[in-house]
């Protein structure tokens, strides 16, 4: 197999399933879908939680890391560049950024996609690939085609990761993943709150920008 083989399953099982998920969404109740989005934001929360109580990060690197990505990530205005390009608003840009965190935050991401750029192992990503594909027909039945599009995050982030950990190796130190997940949890606990409601003003594409830089600081 190929370095970003396991991404490449990844990617067009989250288009199966979101495409599997919209086409069945006009037959789920609507009570029923908005317990589904509080269900997901339930999840979303405990498993941010959990990634923050887990790891340790180096305090004042992170301070620094969303003090100036975030401001960096406002400045430039991810969120709304989004939104003017897929032209659907506010409703497709949270599909895509719930759904994108969800695929790409935690260990099996970045555990699997060193193991499969350092040793050709694609067993760890795979089995994530399988989970992301049932997980995205729930979410796509429930928060629209941002979901179908957060593919295309997974192929570029899961991707670069195996390509870089292909060339240079285990690139990323054990404390950089903790830093990583660190924020993506924190991330997580934003979004889940913002799925019930709250935070709404919050524009959480916008925190990608500390997380993908808490890689390579």
């Amino acid at each position: 197999m190929f370095p970003g083989f396991g991404t490449l399953v990844n990617f067009f099982l989250i288009i199966l399933g979101s495409l599997f998920g919209l086409k069945g969404a006009r037959f789920i109740n609507p009570k029923l879908r908005e317990g589904v989005i509080h269900g997901i934001g339930l999840f979303t929360f405990l498993l941010g939680v959990k990634l923050i109580l887990e790891n340790k990060p180096e305090t004042l690197k992170v301070f620094f890391i969303l003090l100036f990505g975030t401001a960096i990530g406002y400045l430039i205005d991810l969120e709304g560049k989004i939104e003017q390009l897929s032209g659907a608003g506010r409703d497709f840009t949270n599909a895509f950024i719930t759904s994108s965190v969800l695929f790409t935050i935690g260990p099996m991401t970045l555990l699997g996609c060193i193991l499969e750029g350092t040793k050709g192992d694609s067993s760890l990503i795979l089995s994530k690939a399988t989970m992301d594909g049932f997980s995205s027909i729930i979410l796509a039945s429930s928060l629209g085609r941002g979901v179908l599009f957060s593919s295309l995050f997974v192929l570029i982030f899961q991707g670069s990761i195996t390509l870089l950990a292909f060339f240079f190796g285990e690139f990323l130190s054990s404390q950089a993943m903790a830093n990583s997940h660190f924020i993506g949890g924190g991330i997580m606990v934003v979004i889940a709150l913002k799925l019930w409601g709250l935070l709404k003003e919050v524009r959480s594409v916008n925190l990608l920008v500390p997380l993908l830089a808490s890689l390579f600081i």
